[in-house]
């Protein structure tokens, strides 16, 4: 984790990252209300890509891969893929 004093160059595969989860972020705050987007990462979900278990536990465990298949999925739940 950086420290918040930190003036290096992220990578280009921390942007693609960083990048991701924004927008997984964001779909969350267009698609829930506020309650739910705040937890939806962190809760238990029975989603097809999710198998009963956290978002956040899978986009971890799959990498840039399955955090940008949770974006995909949220953009899809939204009408926007």
């Amino acid at each position: 984790m950086p420290k918040p004093d930190f003036a290096g160059e992220l990578t280009k595969d921390q942007l693609l990252r960083l990048s991701a989860v924004i927008g997984i972020y964001k779909s969350l705050e267009l698609y829930f209300s506020e309650p739910l987007a705040r937890s939806w990462f962190t809760r238990p979900n029975t989603g097809p890509l999710f198998g009963s278990s956290r978002p956040v536990d899978t986009a971890i465990d799959g990498g840039l891969p399955q955090i940008l298949a949770v974006r995909t999925y949220l953009d899809a739940l939204r009408g926007g893929a």
